[in-house]
Parts: structure tokens; C-alpha cells; sequence
């Protein structure tokens, strides 16, 4: 009995590990292309810019079908196979990109990525859940977090060593190596063996007994921390599509800021989160992932302050400063937020309650570039004015939500080890 129950601790350390590696192997190729995703797509596949865009948009919209069909799969079968089944169906998607050379084929492939992404969301949310519990799933976040961080800001040098290199033809390659990247974290997931010890495979009945999504979506403070994260994933957002459209576009500062802006985000992501995490290790999480949006709020306010600066060495200032508030935001909303959904989520439901979680991203991902665009080309400081107040609410909402969750979900066990608690410990269920 005692040599069995040492392997355990084992296991789940070589779990997490693996997960860790596949998430790093995975964003190191994403990183490849993700910087420029319409340029990548458009130099690969010979389509007009035009196409592209419209492809890549319905693609999204089907891809968001994905993401409750995760959720169903997940409790079916355990996040571990649907993890694994979501990188190799991106890895088969990139691999056909420089075949397509119709739209009908670009819509067909990016659908199938799109697929693999939203699904991959829930999948990896409830793997991360089901190896670590209690407060440790906080800190496996965190390690989340620097894994894939650490992996884009090197695979974004590898894309522009590739393209000075090889010019166009980079991109084809830039599209293998990513399709082997996907292949090399299933991989990895596989290393690590079967699903997770603390998941079971369930029937249709049994899932069925515990409520489905009929339960999901009749869990009313749940629903609450959703509409929150909502907008806490809108914010996320403003890095990626509002801030070169207004430092360069309204504001007129030169495109090399954007590089700047990226590289001190990328590095405060990945050195910040562990510091981060230990000043909220004794928190609330609700508290936490307010206290977060506050900051995403601050940093609305000072984005907003940039365009009545004097153009030039002040207005570059203020978008360094801006940013530095707002990377502070990202650091301090990632951890708790995932953690704090995780451990609502009853065992039985899990994958359901997180699909509909990660379905907060898929849904700015297309609300994000056309509303954010349109309110920076009506006025410079629109979108922080409407995005700040918006932010507050969502962090008045989440605190309001902290007596009507469970007990053990808003202030975790203390940390242990991470990947050698079973989640079976953690007993949070929705009211």
C-alpha cells in the first residue's frame, strides 16, 4: 500500500510537467504566426487580404460551436483525450494551409483550427483542474501563464529570424513547424500517460443525473461571474487589437513602439507571476480577480490621458507607462479567475461549466476588433471611457459574488506541492 501511495505524488508531478512542456512546445510554434496572423495566412495561402479577413471571421463564428461540444466530451470522456484531440486537429489544420487556394478551402481549414482552439480552452482548463486542487490550482495558472508567455515571445523571434531569412517562403515553413509543434505537445500529453487520477469516465446517464448544462445555466451566481469575466476578457483584448490601432493609427507614433509595448508586456507576464501569485496567495479570490479589473480600469484611464499629451517623446511615455498599469492588470486577473471557476465547477459538470467560462474569449475574439475599432475611429478616448466603467461594474459584480459562492472556491486550501493534490479534495459545489 505504501509503495502505491508514494507513485501517486509521482504521477501527478510528471502530469503537470508534461502539461507544462505541451503548453510551452504549443505556444512556441503559435508564436510563429500569431504576431501576424492575416499577413501569415494571406503570404501562405496567395488569397487577397480581403478573403482572408472574411474567412478567418466565419471560421471564429464556427468555431464557437466548439466550445459547449468541449464541454460535453470533457465530462464523456475526461479532458485529458479531448486535450490531446485538439492540438492534433490544429496540427492537421496548419499542415494544410499551403494547400488551400480557394476560399472555400480557407474557410474549410481555419474552421477546422477554429475547432481546435475553442475546444482547446475548456479542455485545458479542466486538465489543469483535475491534477492540482485547493490553492495550488492558482499557482499551476501562474506556471500556465510563463510556460506560454515564454514560448510566444520565442517563437515571435524564431518568426522574424525565419522571415529575414527566407523571405516568403518562411511563412510555408513557419506553417509546418507549427503543425509539428501541435503534434510535439500532444505528444508530451501523451508522455505523461492515461487521463488525469481523478478522472473517470462517465456515461450519458450519469452526467445526464447530475444536470448538464441545464444545471450550468440554472446556476445564477455562476452566470454572474461569467458576465464579469466577459468583460475582464474584453480588456484582455486591448493589447492585441486596440492598442496598435490607437498608438499608431489615432495617435501617430511610429510602429517600432508596438514592439517595445509587446516585448516589456511579454517579459512582466512571464517574470511577474509568481510574484503576483504569492501576494495573493492569503486573498480572496474574488477579491483578487476585482482588485485585477480595477487595474484594467487604471490603465483604461491612463490610455485615455495619452491622446492630450504633446506628441512625441511624451505621448510614447504615457503609452509605456499605460501599459505597464495594464500588464499589471493582466498579471493579477489570469491566476484567480481560472482558479476561481475551476474549483465552482462541480467534478461531475466540470467540463460544461468551463465551456461556458472560455466561451467569454471566443466571444470577444469576435466582438473585439470590429466594436474597438469602430469606437477609436468615432473619438480617441471613446473606447476607455465606455471599457473603464464597464471594468468597474464587472469588479463590483465579482465582489458582490463573494458570500453566494461556495467557501472553499473563494478562499482555497492552503498550497501544498503543485500537481500532488487530487481534485476529488476540493468539495466547492454550486448553490
Amino acid at each position: 500500500m505504501q509503495s502505491v501511495l508514494s507513485r501517486k505524488p509521482a504521477r501527478r508531478r510528471l502530469g503537470g510537467t508534461a502539461y507544462l512542456a505541451a503548453l510551452f512546445v504549443d505556444a512556441l510554434g503559435s508564436g510563429l504566426y500569431l504576431p501576424l496572423t492575416l499577413v501569415f495566412i494571406h503570404k501562405v495561402t496567395g488569397l487577397s487580404v480581403t478573403s482572408v479577413g472574411l474567412g478567418v471571421t466565419v471560421a471564429a463564428v464556427a468555431g464557437l460551436a466548439a466550445n459547449p461540444l468541449a464541454g460535453v466530451l470533457v465530462d464523456r470522456f475526461g479532458s485529458h483525450p479531448v486535450l490531446i484531440g485538439t492540438y492534433l486537429l490544429r496540427a492537421v489544420g496548419f499542415a494544410l494551409y499551403p494547400l488551400v487556394g480557394s476560399f472555400p478551402a480557407l474557410i474549410a481549414v481555419a474552421a477546422l483550427i477554429a475547432v481546435g482552439d475553442r475546444a482547446y480552452y475548456p479542455a485545458t482548463s479542466s486538465y489543469a483542474a483535475a491534477i492540482v486542487s485547493g490553492a495550488d490550482r492558482d499557482r499551476l495558472y501562474a506556471y500556465v501563464t510563463m510556460a506560454r508567455n515564454i514560448g510566444f515571445g520565442l517563437g515571435g523571434l524564431l518568426s522574424a529570424a525565419a522571415l529575414s531569412v527566407m523571405g516568403d517562403h518562411g511563412f510555408a515553413v513557419m506553417a509546418v513547424v507549427n503543425a509539428v509543434s501541435f503534434v510535439g505537445a500532444a505528444g508530451c500529453l501523451a508522455f505523461a500517460g492515461s487521463r488525469p487520477q481523478t478522472e473517470l469516465r462517465r456515461s450519458g446517464a450519469e452526467t445526464q443525473q447530475h444536470g448538464g448544462y441545464r444545471r450550468v445555466l440554472s446556476d445564477r451566481p455562476f452566470l454572474s461571474l461569467v458576465g464579469a469575466e466577459q468583460v475582464f476578457t474584453l480588456a484582455h483584448s486591448v493589447l492585441p487589437v486596440a492598442l496598435p490601432l490607437y498608438a499608431v493609427v489615432v495617435l501617430g507614433a511610429p510602429p517600432a513602439v508596438l514592439g517595445v509595448l509587446y516585448t516589456l508586456n511579454t517579459v512582466l507576464l512571464v517574470v511577474g507571476q509568481l510574484p503576483v501569485r504569492r501576494l495573493q496567495a492569503r486573498a480572496r479570490r474574488t477579491h483578487a480577480l476585482a482588485l485585477g479589473g480595477a487595474v484594467f480600469a487604471a490603465s483604461c484611464g491612463a490610455y485615455a490621458a495619452v491622446a492630450y499629451l504633446p506628441q512625441g517623446g511624451w505621448q510614447l511615455t504615457g503609452l509605456l507607462a499605460a501599459t505597464l498599469v495594464y500588464t499589471v492588470g493582466e498579471l493579477m486577473h489570469t491566476a484567480p479567475s481560472s482558479a476561481l471557476a475551476a474549483a465552482i465547477a462541480p467534478t461531475a459538470v466540470r467540463g460544461r461549466y468551463l465551456a461556458v467560462y472560455q466561451l467569454t474569449w471566443g466571444v470577444s475574439a469576435i466582438l473585439a476588433p470590429a466594436g474597438f475599432s469602430d469606437m477609436l475611429d468615432a473619438a480617441a478616448p471613446l473606447l476607455w471611457i465606455i471599457l473603464g466603467p464597464l471594468l468597474l461594474v464587472a469588479c463590483a459584480t465579482v465582489l458582490s459574488l463573494s458570500g453566494r459562492l461556495p467557501t472553499a472556491a473563494v478562499m482555497p486550501q492552503p498550497p501544498t506541492t503543485m500537481a500532488l493534490l487530487p481534485a476529488e479534495t476540493d468539495q466547492a459545489t454550486s448553490p
